[in-house]
């Protein structure tokens, strides 16, 4: 075999190992740092809190009057963790990350109600971006959860 054609060889099986490499690297994030915003979003009166002026368009797709927030939290969470969030009326909400590709964050997350789940499933959102869920009925409104995420 040639000088030549070995260092073709090296140099192939390198890239590819390379390549391997980063993908997986993508697609397994160190820590992702989680951020969830618990807002009420009710008919009650036409406040908007003025702290949701960034996710004003998201919300006002709900059709609500107001929206008002009433707790945010942030956890770096790492690769196959999780971390748990308190959410008003005895609830809370588990976050794992799945999964990074495309620029885009895969979670699965649970909305524990007492010891039954009252949501389970995965999201997938941009990275440094943000998802709205709605949630339970709660205090003559309805919960409402921003979830950002931001891969470190």
């Amino acid at each position: 075999m040639s000088q030549r054609l070995k260092q073709g060889i090296l140099f192939s099986s390198l890239t590819f190992f390379v390549a391997a490499y980063l993908r997986a690297a993508e697609n397994s994030p160190q820590t992702v740092s989680v951020k969830i915003e618990t807002i009420l979003a009710s008919n009650q009166s036409g406040e908007f809190d003025s702290r949701l002026k960034a996710l004003e368009k998201q919300l006002r797709v709900l059709k609500y009057r107001s929206y008002r927030l009433l707790n945010e939290e942030s956890k770096n969470v790492p690769s196959q963790g999780s971390a748990s969030f308190e959410i008003p009326g005895g609830r809370s909400l588990i976050v794992w990350p799945q999964d990074f590709r495309n620029q885009q964050v895969a979670l699965k997350v649970r909305l524990q109600g007492g010891q039954k789940p009252l949501l389970d499933t995965t999201i997938r959102l941009p990275n440094k971006g943000n998802f709205i869920l709605g949630g339970p009925p709660h205090d003559g409104g309805v919960l409402v959860l921003s979830i950002s995420a931001n891969v470190q």
